[in-house]
């Protein structure tokens, strides 16, 4: 069920993230600004001004701020519209925020920098692989990483010592997400298709296939038990990682979709895609 049609001002969304309580997103696009908007009326709230493309974003655990990526990373205060940092590098593809909010994880072109938040010191740099990083994730002790990219690769990275503990091969084309499993036993990544690996051997354990086109994202539910994803193929489908059944197939939107996620009491989904069409979807029980 598409219930609005946001009126964004640019050719492309880029990127679209959820705030954690559902009642609004961050975009980035093509064109600029980023822009907050209302979610039930669709409603444009601030702007918040780059001076390129923004091609990530990442929520603060509070709402209360949040990371870009235009070239350069920028800290922003979500309800004055106030960038109140800008920090050294050149941060281009993605950024993953860690849960306690005190390190930050971002990627420019083969490699992946680690930076403390309050000093805005780099910590460490992440290099092996051999084209752009699109995706990153930190899992919830802090201790792990993870990064899908072009190369057709997910690797494992050790924080503490910058080692690549682990590299995962088996997608054909270009990884766009990656996501942690709660127990930080298993992985799971998306590109032509999903693919669930076992962080300990490396190995697949499984292969989601249904979608017809990249996926662009996917994303666990609290409780483990199912798997959410988005196509540029038009679609939302709701998955049991265990089985790799495909469960529910949410069709409505216009163009593809960029981004899709758990409502805070998963019985619901969002989704947005390229155009601004958003997207909720009840899920039942999952």
């Amino acid at each position: 069920m598409i219930t609005q049609q946001l009126a964004v001002r640019t050719a492309e969304i880029y990127t679209c993230v959820f705030a954690p309580d559902g009642a609004c997103a961050l975009i980035g696009s093509q064109g600029n600004p980023v822009g907050l908007w209302e979610l039930t009326t669709g409603r444009l709230v601030r702007e918040y001004n780059h001076s390129g493309p923004v091609w990530a974003l990442a929520w603060s655990r509070d709402q209360r701020s949040f990371l870009s990526l235009d070239g350069t990373m920028r800290l922003w205060d979500v309800e004055t519209g106030e960038c109140l940092r800008e920090f050294d590098g050149h941060h281009a593809r993605c950024v993953a925020w860690s849960a306690d909010n005190k390190q930050v994880l971002s990627a420019s072109d083969g490699t992946m920098g680690l930076t403390d938040f309050d000093s805005g010191r780099r910590l460490r740099q992440f290099d092996g692989h051999t084209d752009g990083i699109y995706s990153a994730a930190i899992d919830l002790s802090g201790g792990q990483a993870l990064s899908g990219s072009r190369d057709r690769t997910v690797r494992v990275w050790d924080l503490r010592t910058g080692r690549c503990t682990a590299v995962l091969e088996g997608h054909t084309y270009h990884v766009q997400c990656v996501a942690w499993s709660g127990d930080e036993r298993q992985v799971i990544s998306c590109s032509h298709d999903i693919r669930l690996w076992n962080v300990e051997s490396g190995a697949c354990v499984r292969v989601l296939a249904g979608h017809r086109a990249v996926i662009r994202t996917v994303q666990w539910s609290t409780s483990q038990r199912h798997v959410l994803s988005a196509s540029h193929d038009r679609t939302v489908r709701l998955w049991d990682p265990t089985t790799g059944e495909c469960l529910r197939v949410f069709e409505g939107h216009a163009v593809g979709v960029i981004a899709a996620a758990f409502s805070c009491d998963q019985q619901r989904a969002i989704s947005c895609d390229w155009k601004g069409g958003i997207g909720v979807w009840d899920l039942g029980a999952p």
